[in-house]
């Protein structure tokens, strides 16, 4: 009879613990959307105060000529080649890289 009585617990256990798993399922994904939303108001928020300082910025600031570049190939010079100079000595190898082979 001791079966039968743990057999009902456990599965009354195993339910409990799916409503559980369930519940804990349903607050997260709300907490997910809740999260997403607020991070499409925070974004929504930073592009109207950028819109907005935009418009007062471009009321106010004068318009400017483009600045206009001469350039003239014939003129151009190349740079001097940097030349690779071979160390004197090695490089020391750390410690921790030297290894015995046949070991």
């Amino acid at each position: 009879m001791g079966a039968v009585l743990s057999g009902g617990i456990e599965g009354v256990s195993a339910r409990y613990a799916a409503q559980i798993r369930e519940l804990l399922h349903v607050q997260a994904m709300k907490r997910l959307a809740a999260e997403q939303e607020a991070a499409r108001r925070a974004i929504e928020a930073q592009e109207a105060a950028l819109a907005a300082l935009l418009a007062r910025g471009a009321a106010t600031t004068p318009v400017k000529e483009p600045v206009k570049v001469d350039v003239e190939p014939a003129k151009a010079e190349l740079a001097e080649p940097v030349s690779m100079t071979e160390p004197s000595e090695p490089a020391p190898v750390p410690p921790a890289q030297i290894f015995n082979e046949q070991a």
